[in-house]
């Protein structure tokens, strides 16, 4: 039952990126329940910090009901914050229960060599999905022309950039991906499908002019969570009218630096406003 659930949850991932990827930014329409849900389990799928299998996503008339399990009250709260980020959610009934075991359970090595291949899949799949998410939302990478494939935490990339500094900036894009243990570059610059990456890179350009500030907070919010230099979990995001203020607290002048940066890379951001401080 579980692995089926596994499975499903997987499908669903796949399914929203492919519609992600097929240039279904137009958020200015008003997204469906089942829009809602499909969206905010694959943000769940693609946290770093959260168990999406444990984790029953239900969203009726724009509200959205979590229960299960997680390992923290942080968790907990989490879950909930960023299901209130998702377009078409303006509620949600938090029923999730906070069980520590969870994590030592996994950790004491009960599942099985099938599972834990099976697992291991769907970890390549969520780290595919964060590099490739990350590069579409990229406001100088054109991440529709770029080909992410991720086998036991390597990933690959290839198509067709602009240049040799985009291909670069790629590149580290994913290197600073959590869960990313190495990259292989395979982009190519220059030839005639350059064209193709162009005029895709200023439609996606396009449509992200369209979107609102929550769309934008909820890629600002996603981008640090999956960064391996950023706590993205202790940065608060706050959008109007395309002006980002990032707020919290964290651990050194770089992991600031680098927080920064990652916001005003995403696409329609205007202006980042630095309210974060440093401390322990």
């Amino acid at each position: 039952m579980r692995h089926n659930r596994l499975a499903t949850r997987v499908a669903t991932s796949v399914l929203v990126l492919s519609l992600f990827n097929g240039a279904a930014l137009a958020l200015e329409r008003a997204p469906s329940d089942t829009w809602a849900t499909a969206s905010l389990t694959t943000t769940y799928a693609l946290n770093p910090h959260l168990n999406p299998f444990t984790i029953d996503v239900e969203v009726r008339d724009g509200v959205a009901t979590l229960s299960g399990k997680v390992d923290s009250k942080v968790d907990r709260d989490l879950a909930e914050e960023l299901a209130l980020g998702v377009d078409g959610i303006h509620k949600v009934v938090n029923q999730l229960q906070v069980v520590p075991e969870i994590s030592a359970a996994n950790e004491q090595g009960e599942l099985s060599g099938h599972k834990r291949s099976f697992l291991r899949k769907v970890e390549d799949a969520n780290i595919s999905a964060k590099v490739k998410s990350q590069l579409l939302w990229n406001d100088s990478t054109s991440g529709m022309a770029i080909d992410v494939e991720t086998r036991n935490g390597i990933v690959s990339l290839s198509g067709h950039v602009a240049s040799g500094a985009e291909a670069d900036l790629a590149e580290q894009i994913a290197r600073n991906t959590t869960d990313v243990l190495g990259v292989n570059n395979r982009l190519q610059t220059g030839g005639e499908k350059v064209g193709l990456a162009e005029r895709l890179g200023r439609e996606s350009h396009a449509v992200q002019q369209q979107v609102g500030d929550a769309w934008i907070s909820a890629k600002v919010k996603s981008a640090l969570l999956y960064n391996r230099n950023v706590h993205g979990s202790a940065i608060e995001v706050d959008t109007r009218n395309g002006v980002v203020t990032l707020s919290g607290v964290v651990a050194s002048g770089f992991e600031k630096e680098q927080a920064l940066s990652v916001a005003r890379a995403i696409h329609g951001v205007k202006q980042v406003n630095d309210r974060l401080k440093t401390g322990a």
